[in-house]
């Protein structure tokens, strides 16, 4: 019994104790400046931010000032129509308490299954923006396919809005008649489908600040001719990854997109190619990405696409190819005569799969690239021929293996005979090389035998340049 009476009154004291924590805590952090606990509540999601009007007096309206407001989906999936409605509840609630401060970020993500959702979302959305949104993150879905959205008019001509990320989830949207983003710097579209040239190229005419844009998965429908132009634009990246039903392509009759790049530093390029990208005063460009995919059939000219896209980059420092995209200049010879001189590339990167050596636009790419110091083949390198020698492959050898080229990586190498030739052939050219990594499959490691093997017939290889170490490593 005495025994008992000892737990029982060591586990009332341990929850005064813990309770008193609590109350300490709440009066440690009530003590704070309202400006601090706002900024504090700031890093919370939104809900839990709520939460804490339960804790006291003071905090029952300290959340309906903070900064940040993100209101998103109950799930992952799609939301039952329950739950699309009290998403948009909590959402009119928080806006009806908020006082008059500045909204710095409003997350809106939801479905719109009726047409009452899209009423309550036009209005949520017109309500953020009369508190001087900063930041605007937009991800709706549509249960229409066929509707075509609307977004509040005041939205394209907002001041303060310096950040709008839009995913429509391969919807259209409908442009108003003006459109001037006067401060937006970053511009994501997700998912869209453009619908009308006119207000299409208004929006893209309308960005005098824009630094980034970014352009997701969209497709440009039944446009024929849009042109991006940005004075400030640093960064522009397009994916396009996946199939949308303005993708059907139309015997050749693509869109044709002219960006204007007086600024432009960074361009990014991945995916499927539903339209023609010709750049236009790319001079400043620094960085560049190309990375084609072979999923679906191309257009027929796909080829002089690719070519006049490249064209426009001969400015860039650095820049990654898929082997995909070399394949496909390769079957245009017609355009090799065309390959401009990349005089300020220092890197080059093959990506994706493993490229021939005897490749005639790789070849061509080094033959026009005379400062190149490092030379990247991320997933191997072979000879698409049966070799016995190098057959002057690399005649004349490029500039750039005479007087400039220091590192070669070389990823996926299994130390296969055409493999084992084409290292060959790069030691024998590279006359100022300073190393060269070769990169095997993770396998090797349980490979005593193989890994001795592979690392022998390396290191017998000749070297033209004296200084230059071999490498060779496992993932």
């Amino acid at each position: 019994m005495e025994t008992t009476c000892v737990i029982q009154k060591t586990q009332k004291k341990q929850k005064l104790s813990e309770k008193e924590d609590i109350s300490g805590n709440i009066k440690g952090l009530g003590s704070l400046p309202e400006e601090v606990l706002r900024h504090i509540l700031s890093f919370l999601p939104t809900k839990d931010a709520v939460r804490t009007s339960v804790l006291s007096k003071r905090w029952e309206f300290l959340w309906v000032s903070i900064p940040n407001l993100d209101f998103e989906r109950y799930t992952s999936d799609k939301s039952e129509p329950v739950e699309t409605e009290l998403l948009m509840n909590f959402v009119d609630r928080a806006l009806c308490l908020r006082d008059s401060s500045v909204i710095k970020r409003f997350a809106l993500s939801c479905d719109v299954l009726f047409d009452h959702d899209a009423s309550r979302v036009y209005t949520c959305i017109s309500t953020a923006l009369n508190h001087n949104v900063q930041e605007l993150n937009i991800d709706i879905y549509i249960g229409d396919c066929d509707v075509v959205f609307s977004l509040p008019s005041c939205l394209f001509t907002c001041k303060t809005l310096t950040s709008l990320y839009l995913n429509m989830w391969a919807r259209k949207l409908k442009l108003p008649t003006i459109i001037c983003f006067s401060n937006l710097k970053i511009l994501t579209i997700e998912y869209l489908t453009f619908s009308n040239e006119y207000l299409t190229q208004q929006l893209f005419s309308s960005l005098p600040v824009l630094e980034e844009l970014k352009l997701d998965d969209c497709s440009w429908g039944d446009l024929k001719f849009v042109t991006i132009s940005a004075p400030k634009l640093n960064s522009l990246s397009i994916f396009k990854m996946g199939v949308q039903d303005g993708d059907i392509q139309r015997s050749g009759d693509l869109c044709l997109v002219m960006i204007v790049g007086d600024s432009l530093k960074e361009f990014y390029y991945k995916g499927l190619m539903f339209a023609e990208y010709c750049l236009y005063n790319s001079f400043r460009v620094e960085k560049a990405e190309i990375v084609t995919k072979s999923k679906y059939d191309r257009p027929t000219n796909i080829g002089r696409f690719l070519w006049n896209l490249l064209i426009g980059l001969s400015s860039v420092e650095l820049l990654r190819l898929s082997s995909d995209m070399v394949k496909v200049l390769s079957d245009s010879p017609e355009f090799l005569p065309h390959m401009p001189m990349f005089n300020n590339l220092i890197d080059l990167i093959i990506v994706d799969y493993r490229v021939d050596l005897d490749c005639t636009v790789l070849l061509k790419i080094l033959q026009k690239s005379p400062c190149l110091q490092t030379l990247n083949f991320s997933e191997g390198i072979s000879l698409s021929l049966n070799r016995k020698e190098d057959d002057m492959i690399l005649d004349p050898v490029p500039l750039c293996f005479l007087s400039h080229l220091k590192c070669i990586n070389i990823g996926s190498y299994f130390g296969h005979e055409k493999e084992l030739l084409a290292v060959k052939i790069l030691l024998k050219n590279a006359v100022v090389l300073d190393k060269i990594n070769i990169t095997c499959p993770a396998s090797y490691d349980k490979n005593f035998d193989r890994q001795v093997k592979v690392l022998t017939q390396l290191l017998e290889l000749p070297r033209r340049s004296q200084n230059c170490k071999i490498r060779a490593l496992t993932v």
